[in-house]
């Protein structure tokens, strides 16, 4: 198997031992420090992206001015891949990570959460002065040991789930303006606070997944562990902050949700039939709809072949990415520096085919720039 990167490589995030401006078609990565079979995930940053194994180690590549590689370096690029010691995680195996505009995180197989890179805005919980930037991974413990099961991250706030469906919140994300009626919101301290269902919603429903834009966070809503059997599958979400582009309007659809994804400004979900809804800015083509518009606030549905069956959709900044089941892959929205990977820098309003080798078993975007992992053994 090999992998593929294309797009902004400013910072040498692509991994192709150097950094350059852009790459706008598909480059064959010739050096890794993983082995391309045993990657389980991919995510992406500002200008860095982490890679994490079936080993539980993770891999960190591209930008680190704030260091946000985890791999307590000065350096400012690095522009291969590095295994991040495990030592740093105690050498508990990583379960699950993830990657803000400069920060990144994971949580370990024995439920410890981490956090590394940017606290210019308290987003890595430290509320004391002189703390802007933490260059190897940091224990973030929860108030009253909460458990976290998943991470997300924005421009300026870190998001975490924990397992009793409550969420907190670090760093900055205003939800004065556009906080859903159904959560309660406490501020806890000068740089967090904690959401959670009301009583009444929290009996019926839980908060089973989190995503996060720029300045915004979109949550999946689930049946309560007790009712699930008697409930139909949830088909809501709510979203709260920044809503200048309809972001954050919320909406129960008529199918289960399968998948949930945020760019920058803009949301889509997943559904179990398949189909693909987006809504919030279009201004670059990020909708997929085939025009640019300043935004849509109610869902669109994105629109692709009959033959292609969507398996994962993943949301850059302002561009998306299809992988289907047959493993092509289909790229969309701003591509001043090749996101797209179709030899050009103009906007795409609709998914277009993305020529790669063979077909595709794995994918992950950042900002600007997109991974795949193919079955090619050139």
């Amino acid at each position: 198997m090999s992998v593929y990167a294309w797009g902004a490589n400013s910072h040498g995030q692509l991994g192709l031992g150097h950094e350059s401006e852009m790459c706008t078609t598909p480059q064959r990565l010739r050096k890794c420090s993983f082995t391309p079979l045993s990657v389980r995930s991919i995510r992406g940053g500002g200008g860095h992206v982490l890679v994490l194994d079936a080993c539980g180690q993770v891999h960190a590549c591209g930008w680190n001015n704030r260091g946000q590689l985890g791999l307590d370096s000065i350096r400012e690029c690095v522009n291969e891949f590095k295994v991040i010691p495990g030592k740093f995680f105690e050498d508990v195996p990583v379960d699950i990570i993830a990657c803000g505009w400069d920060i990144s995180g994971c949580i370990t197989m024995s439920r410890k959460l981490y956090v590394w890179g940017s606290n210019a805005f308290q987003q890595l919980g430290i509320c004391q002065r002189g703390f802007t930037s933490i260059r190897k991974p940091f224990h973030m413990q929860l108030p009253r040991n909460d458990t976290p099961v998943r991470i997300s991250f924005g421009m300026r706030h870190t998001a975490v789930l924990t397992d009793d469906s409550k969420i907190y919140i670090y760093g900055r994300l205003r939800t004065s303006d556009n906080c859903p009626e159904e959560l309660n919101i406490v501020k806890i301290s000068q740089c967090a606070m904690i959401a959670k269902l009301l009583p009444r919603l929290s009996s019926e429903l839980r908060i089973q997944n989190i995503s996060s834009g720029q300045n915004h966070l979109m949550m999946h809503l689930a049946p309560a562990e007790d009712q699930a059997e008697n409930n139909a599958p949830s088909r809501r979400i709510l979203v709260m902050g920044d809503n200048k582009f309809g972001q954050c309007n919320a909406f129960q659809f008529d199918e289960e949700i399968v998948q949930i994804a945020t760019g920058w400004t803009h949301n889509a979900v997943m559904l179990k039939d398949l189909r693909i809804l987006m809504w919030g800015r279009n201004c670059y083509g990020q909708l997929g709809l085939g025009a640019y518009t300043e935004n849509h606030p109610t869902p669109m549905e994105l629109k692709l072949s009959s033959a292609l069956l969507p398996k994962e959709i993943h949301m850059g900044s302002e561009h998306g990415l299809l992988m289907t089941k047959d493993g092509d892959i289909l790229t969309w929205g701003w591509n001043e520096h090749g996101n797209c990977g179709n030899d050009s820098t103009s906007n795409q309003s609709k998914p277009s085919m993305v020529d790669l080798p063979t077909s595709c078993k794995m994918a992950g975007v950042g900002a600007g720039f997109c991974f795949v992992i193919c079955d090619s053994t050139n």
